[in-house]
């Protein structure tokens, strides 16, 4: 399995393993949300895959370790955590840089913050910086696996739209519901949309979200498991724990 080279809001780290082990027989492997792709990077490889994001950043991100990997270390290569330069890079006008400096900026600001969410500086007295350093095997492994993958930054109604076959397996990663920190608005309506596309799919589909009653309603009629995951990325230690998850499909596992 590989390991991804960014760390995200909701990455799937703790259940992919669970994940992987339900995902059906297909041609086509299409992921909606794809984040920082915990689930694509340590299945298998299939004929056909699709990688999409609305993040235009995070998906720059992964055509320029396609095609560039080698330079993306170059330039990262000797940096190393500091306040002042994480701020040069949060700071910098993304219109005046090339596609592969939007690259490293947005490596080096995910792996410098708090959660990932490139916001604010990450620092501690008890844990040593996070690595903004990719060794050259680790990218080069993150290259071979994106060589023959389409990575699209469409809406997610598009990408069902473009690739739905009776041979494609979806994975979708939607932001929770009534969950903050995704950065990006997706409320009920976005939900439902979601909902009624997959209800109407030809492939198959394999869906995780947060436990709540309303979205036991809304996919009421397809197949239930329930799960737990330990989040212990947070400031409020009240909000660090267990907390109940579901993985929904439209096939028997």
């Amino acid at each position: 399995m590989l390991k991804p080279p960014i760390t995200r809001m909701g990455g799937k780290s703790k259940l992919r393993k669970t994940i992987i082990e339900m995902i059906p027989e297909h041609t086509c492997y299409a992921e909606l949300f794809f984040g920082a792709g915990w689930v694509y990077f340590g299945k298998e490889s299939s004929k056909v895959e699709v990688i999409n994001d609305i993040d235009k950043e995070l998906i720059n991100l992964f055509r320029m370790i396609k095609y560039h990997a080698p330079e993306i270390e170059r330039i990262l290569e000797y940096d190393f955590s500091g306040r002042n330069i994480f701020d040069e890079y949060k700071n910098a006008t993304i219109e005046h840089l090339t596609e592969i400096h939007r690259a490293t900026r947005y490596l080096y600001l995910t792996s410098q913050s708090f959660a990932g969410k490139g916001g604010h500086y990450g620092y501690g007295t008890t844990t040593r910086p996070s690595p903004q350093i990719f060794y050259k095997d680790a990218l080069q492994s993150l290259k071979e696996r994106l060589r023959n993958t389409y990575v699209e930054n469409l809406s997610f109604e598009k990408i069902i739209e473009k690739y739905d076959r009776p041979n494609t397996f979806f994975f979708c990663d939607p932001p929770y519901w009534e969950t903050a920190g995704y950065g990006n608005t997706f409320g009920e309506k976005e939900h439902l949309i979601l909902r009624n596309m997959l209800k109407n799919l030809q492939g198959k589909f394999l869906l995780t979200i947060n436990d709540h009653e309303k979205v036991r309603e809304w996919y009421e009629g397809f197949n239930f498991k329930e799960v737990e995951v330990n989040y212990s990325v947070s400031k409020d230690k009240k909000a660090r724990g267990k907390y109940k998850e579901l993985i929904i499909t439209n096939y028997n596992t």
